[in-house]
């Protein structure tokens, strides 16, 4: 675990009190669902503390801006994100992404997943249906991950959550009883395999356009600020500088929330 430079930097952020969670990629390579991931996500408490915590940390890795919100809550909480990048000792680029409200989880649901943040060793890491929910984008490939996060849960719950057919058709006679989930219904009805899957493939399409519609309004509320920041160089500055920078021009250019 130590050798995971992600798992280490969600250690230091968490060194002088919890403010950070692991989520998306790393945590799928944390729960043994993927082997590698090429940047790390994780999810803040909403605070200025936990904010100040991340900027320290990242300062001391000599870290800059990306194209994204400053990290602040006041962005945060409108469901924005902040993006970083450095060069760690053997010249990789570690890429560093940060939400305090993330997508697919309700208030309630966000502030569960931060109590429930324990893993191996310690480490805090998001628990695997907060996980699910963070995967359920508009990317194919999330859906394959999904359906292995699944797999670790107890059956009932791999039934409302998985994307394999089989798996739903050889649960769905045990657990679907009181289901509501389209597949899991058809499935304990006595459909056979291509009505569970034309199911199955009509909730992800749901889900991956539901994404997509979401990013979609977030990229054109931000377009402004977006072509500001390119022209402004604040990525290629020092990190507080940077910072304060970012701030300024968010104050002016990038709505804290989008409706």
């Amino acid at each position: 675990m130590k050798s995971n430079l992600y798992f280490a930097l969600t250690e230091e952020f968490n060194a002088e009190g919890f403010v950070a969670v692991l989520s998306s990629g790393q945590a799928t390579v944390f729960h043994r669902i993927a082997i590698m991931s090429k940047d790390g996500d994780w999810i803040l408490e909403e605070s200025e503390r936990a904010c100040r915590r991340v900027l320290k940390v990242l300062e001391g890795h000599r870290a800059h801006y990306r194209l994204g919100a400053p990290l602040d809550p006041r962005w945060l909480s409108g469901g924005w994100s902040s993006h970083f990048e450095f060069f760690d000792a053997e010249s990789r680029r570690i890429r560093c992404d940060f939400v305090s409200h993330p997508p697919r989880l309700s208030a309630e649901e966000r502030l569960a997943a931060l109590a429930n943040s324990r893993g191996e060793g310690g480490l805090r890491v998001i628990d695997v249906e907060a996980l699910i929910a963070l995967k359920r984008t508009q990317r194919i490939k999330d859906y394959a991950v999904i359906t292995e996060l699944a797999r670790l849960l107890p059956e009932d719950r791999e039934l409302e959550l998985s994307f394999d057919p089989e798996r739903i058709l050889e649960l769905a006679p045990k657990h679907g009883a009181s289901t509501q989930r389209e597949a899991a219904r058809l499935a304990f009805a006595g459909a056979g395999r291509e009505a569970v899957v034309v199911a199955l493939a009509r909730e992800a399409d749901h889900l991956q356009m539901a994404d997509r519609v979401r990013l979609e309004a977030y990229s054109r509320a931000g377009q402004r600020y977006a072509e500001e920041f390119q022209r402004s160089g604040i990525g290629a500055l020092p990190l507080p500088e940077a910072h304060a920078r970012l701030v300024e021009l968010a104050q002016l250019t990038l709505p804290k929330s989008v409706s």
